[in-house]
Order: C-alpha cells, then sequence, then structure tokens
C-alpha cells in the first residue's frame, strides 16, 4: 500500500502540469463526438457481460442478462475507486456468482476462460496493428503468443479430465498442508472438485463464441479512445491510437493493485499518442476525456447500481425479518389460546363457546349458542 501511495504522489507532481493544459483544451473539444464515445463503452460493457455470462452457461449456470451487466458494472466501479484496482474488482465478481448458486468449480472455469479469451483478443488486436502498419515480421511472435496460450489452455483441460492423474498430487497436498480433524473432508473435497473439473466438456464453439464476445468487448472499448481523439482535435492514424490503447492495457495489467491503473495507463496512452505525433496537451486531453468516461461515468453507473442492490437486499432482509416475527407472534398467540379452547371458555374464532364434557348430554350442546 505504501508503494501504492509513494507511486500516485509522485505522478501527481509530474502530471498535473499537463492535466491543467489538457482540461484547458477541452473547453474547444467537439463534444458531439461524446454519443458515439459513450455508445462504444456501453457496448463495451455489456460485451464483457456477456462473455461471463456465456463461461458460466458452459457449466450449466443460467444468468440473466440484467444481474450479469449490472455485476459487470459494479465491479468496474469497486476496481476504479478502492485499492486493489482489478483484484478488488474480481473479488466482487466471485461473490456475486456465489450469489448465484455456482459452484468453485463453476467460478475458477468462467474466469479462467475469460482471463485466455480476453487475453488472444488481445493478441489479435496487437496482430491488427502491425498489420496496419505494414510491420509484417511482428506477426510471427503475435501468432506466437496466440499459439502459446491455446497450447496451455489445452494442456490444462486434457489433464483435467483425467482425474486420476492429479488425485495422487492433491491428496498429497492435502496430506502436507491438512493434518487436521477434518482432514478426511477436505480430502473428499478434493476430490469431488476434481470429478466436477472432469465433468466440464466446453465445445469449440464456445471457445469461438466466447472469443467473438472478448474481441467485441476489446474492439469497442478502443472506439472509445478512438472518438474521444477526434473530439478533442487530434487525428492520429488508426494503428497509433490501437497501439496507444495496446499499451494503456498492458500498463493497467502490470500494475493490477493500482485503481483503474490509474497513471500508469495514462503514461502509457499520452507517451503513444504523442510518439505517433500527437502534441502532448492534445493526447492529454483525449486521454482526460478518454478515463472520464471510464471509469468515470462508468464508476458512476456501477456505485448507482451497487447501492440499489443493497437497498433492495436490506429491504428484504427487513421484510424477512419482519415475517419470522410475525410468524412468532401467531405462534405465541395460538399457544396461549390453546388451554382456554380446551377450558371451553373461546373457540377458534375468539368468540364465547361452550364445549362439552364428558358429563354433559347433548342437550347442552343443542341449546348453547
Amino acid at each position: 500500500m505504501a508503494a501504492v501511495v509513494v507511486v500516485l504522489g509522485s505522478e501527481s507532481v509530474v502530471v498535473t502540469p499537463y492535466a491543467r493544459r489538457a482540461a484547458g483544451q477541452l473547453a474547444h473539444a467537439d463534444f458531439g463526438w461524446l454519443v458515439p464515445a459513450l455508445v462504444s463503452e456501453m457496448v463495451s460493457m455489456m460485451m464483457f457481460a456477456r462473455l461471463q455470462r456465456h463461461a458460466l452457461g458452459a457449466g450449466g449456470l443460467r444468468v440473466r442478462m440484467g444481474s450479469a451487466a449490472a455485476t459487470v458494472f459494479a465491479a468496474n466501479a469497486v476496481g476504479a475507486t478502492l485499492p486493489g484496482g482489478s483484484l478488488v474488482a474480481l473479488t466482487y465478481r466471485t461473490r456475486r456468482m456465489r450469489l448465484w448458486g455456482a459452484s468453485v468449480v463453476q467460478i475458477g472455469f468462467a474466469h479462467a476462460a475469460t482471463g485466455v479469451l480476453s487475453a488472444i483478443a488481445l493478441a489479435l488486436l496487437a496482430g491488427a496493428g502491425h498489420l496496419l502498419t505494414g510491420d509484417s515480421s511482428r506477426l510471427l511472435f503475435v501468432a506466437a503468443q496466440v499459439g502459446v496460450i491455446c497450447t496451455l489452455t489445452g494442456a490444462a483441460l486434457a489433464l483435467v479430465h483425467h482425474p486420476g492423474t492429479l488425485r495422487r498430487p492433491v491428496r498429497a497436498l492435502f496430506r502436507l498442508t491438512r493434518r487436521l480433524r477434518r482432514s478426511a473432508v477436505q480430502q473428499m473435497s478434493a476430490d469431488r472438485l476434481l470429478d466436477e473439473l472432469a465433468a466440464m466438456h466446453p465445445s469449440s464453439g464456445f471457445w469461438w463464441r466466447g472469443l467473438g464476445l472478448a474481441v467485441a468487448n476489446w474492439s469497442a472499448d478502443f472506439m472509445c479512445l478512438l472518438t474521444v481523439c477526434q473530439a478533442v482535435g487530434a487525428r492520429p492514424s488508426l494503428s497509433t491510437t490501437l497501439f496507444a490503447y495496446l499499451a494503456g492495457m498492458a500498463a493497467v495489467s502490470a500494475i493490477p493493485l493500482l485503481p483503474a491503473g490509474i497513471g500508469t495507463m495514462d503514461a502509457a496512452v499520452v507517451l503513444t499518442l504523442h510518439h505517433g505525433g500527437v502534441p502532448t496537451s492534445t493526447a492529454a486531453a483525449a486521454d482526460l476525456l478518454y478515463r472520464m468516461i471510464t471509469p468515470g461515468l462508468v464508476s458512476v453507473a456501477g456505485w448507482a447500481l451497487l447501492v440499489r442492490e443493497r437497498r433492495r437486499s436490506a429491504r428484504s432482509r427487513s421484510a424477512h425479518v419482519s415475517g419470522d416475527a410475525t410468524h412468532t407472534g401467531a405462534a405465541s398467540s395460538l399457544t396461549a389460546t390453546q388451554p382456554r379452547l380446551e377450558e371451553g371458555r373461546l373457540d377458534p374464532t375468539g368468540s364465547a363457546q361452550a364445549v362439552a364434557s364428558p358429563e354433559e348430554g347433548p342437550e347442552r350442546l343443542l341449546r348453547s349458542p
């Protein structure tokens, strides 16, 4: 945490003069470009929500699109505003999946599949950038990256589909690290975990559709950056903007504890745009406007959804407690009334009523009101 504070403090000192000039240049921006920028970012968020929903569906869990989208917005909000960055967002999404009824295996597979598909999609965007610049020599490196990711993913899937190979090492690990009274239960949990993993059989169509969603997610976010560059009067080439975007995403991944990669991503985007011929103040204005949209407006929407969800949960708990209190009160009243019924003073409706006793004949019952 101390390192994060030092980094943010140093960046604030260095970036403040550029931020002031960028803010002044925003006054002359063409805000008509904001509409397509906002639409692009909305599409990006929805594509990521669909990707996570698609990954959970591979394990048989069906999630409503509205819930998935709200979770993505809220996770983006907490990850962009709280210390911990993307790790906090990952934790929040995991908790939401648990509330949806997802098992540990389903959650782990969803995170792993989302990460793999997003990495491949980002590599494909890098390959597109090299194609735009005519640098075909770098395509071999991109192809090697994609090949390594696919090979490792295939090897991992092949390994989990043979749980007998993993069962002995996992049991040895549990014996080594857990020597408690519940060790047998924990070993059974490990066996069940391996069996559930072996039951996961995503089809090739799952991977292709997921890759399409991941590419759409990154592409729409990139279009947001490209659009805000037009808004501030910057006219970088398509390849320059794409490489600026990729540099920013790499900076975010390099230091995941920083909220929204603040500082590192901005420096990467501004420097790459400047290297492509955009003046520093204009590049900073484009980055500032982009960050106002994401994580700015996206975080506002995410926190609003999060507060609404918390209030709804609080009302649900309050109603549940009230229902329990009412049920308890009714049960107590019934318990108190029961002896009186047996004594013949009240019927279940609470009115005076005579009840037959062994000594009384049928005539008394007929005369009773």
